[in-house]
């Protein structure tokens, strides 16, 4: 489920879900942020690579997306 523009994601262990890619969390040294870094899938790429990482503050436990990475179809594949 996808909340509405201008909703905030909640929950630093379950960031955002996109179609075809997944999510690796790491947490930074001083334990402020979990950081999702997104990949595509087999056959998929990122449309704007610089969208693949979130970050979430872990004292308020939103993340920080207000546009989410986007995987398409990769026709160089």
């Amino acid at each position: 489920m996808c909340p509405a523009a201008g909703e905030t994601y909640e929950d630093c262990e379950q960031p955002p879900e996109v179609a075809h890619g997944s999510a690796r969390l790491t947490v930074d040294e001083r334990e402020e942020y979990v950081t999702a870094h997104y990949t595509c899938k087999s056959g998929y790429r990122l449309q704007e690579p610089q969208l693949a990482e979130l970050r979430c503050s872990i004292e308020t436990d939103e993340w920080d997306a207000t546009k989410l990475p986007v995987c398409v179809p990769d026709v160089s594949y």
